[in-house]
């Protein structure tokens, strides 16, 4: 499947999320804008493939920060959408013969993602989320393969709503980049990170909708 198809598909699934069936009755709506921050984890490069003779890596720092958007379909369901920005840094043990002295150095690149998943609430506090993330890789020259693709991110959080439209949540997740790439290599690196996301939102007004004639 080429680039393009791949890059198509996505916004088609992001466009049929995002836009609510239309019914013959009045019905409303809630929607949520806020902003997160992730850190307090690991982030991994790994391959899929084994290597002989490659480097090592191991993870140092990560965090990342967002503006992200909730559009409620029912009591349970939600989709949740918005975009982020992440700094990374990786610490890399070059690949030496035995007895010979080396040093450890780092590598770093930043990753803009646009997440679309779905947030499924149970029992009033909690949720479980997961989906797809277009990541762009805008960084120019790093040791690291090109992250730009598609991603998947899976997790598990727990919110409180407060009365006057305020929510607050916390969610420990896992997110691999670039599972489909964009870019690929021969033997392509992918991010594997796990972390802990924090976010306050804020609620709408109640929008009701009609539908088209």
């Amino acid at each position: 499947m080429t680039k393009a198809k791949i890059t198509f598909l996505f916004f088609i699934c992001l466009t049929s999320l995002s836009s609510p069936a239309q019914k013959t009755e009045l019905q409303n709506r809630k929607s949520r804008v806020g902003i997160t921050f992730s850190s307090f984890g690991s982030n991994d490069v790994i391959y899929l493939q084994q290597i002989t003779g490659a480097a090592g890596y191991s993870s140092d720092h990560f965090y990342t920060l967002g503006i992200t958007y909730l559009h409620q379909y029912n009591k349970h369901l939600e989709l949740e959408t918005g975009i982020e920005y992440s700094s990374h840094k990786i610490l890399i043990t070059p690949n030496v013969p035995p007895y010979v002295d080396y040093a450890l150095y780092g590598a770093e690149f930043s990753l803009v993602n646009i997440p679309v998943s779905l947030r499924v609430n149970f029992w009033k506090y909690f949720f479980v989320n997961g989906g797809l993330i277009l990541d762009i890789d805008p960084t120019v020259a790093s040791p690291i393969d090109n992250q730009t693709g598609i991603g998947a991110c899976l997790g598990l959080g727990g919110k409180y709503d407060f009365a006057c439209g305020l929510s607050v949540f916390a969610n420990p997740y896992l997110k691999a980049h670039s599972l489909l790439p964009f870019m690929p290599d021969v033997y392509h690196q992918r991010v594997v990170e796990t972390g802990l996301r924090f976010g306050v939102t804020y609620s709408l007004k109640n929008q009701k909708l009609q539908a088209k004639d």
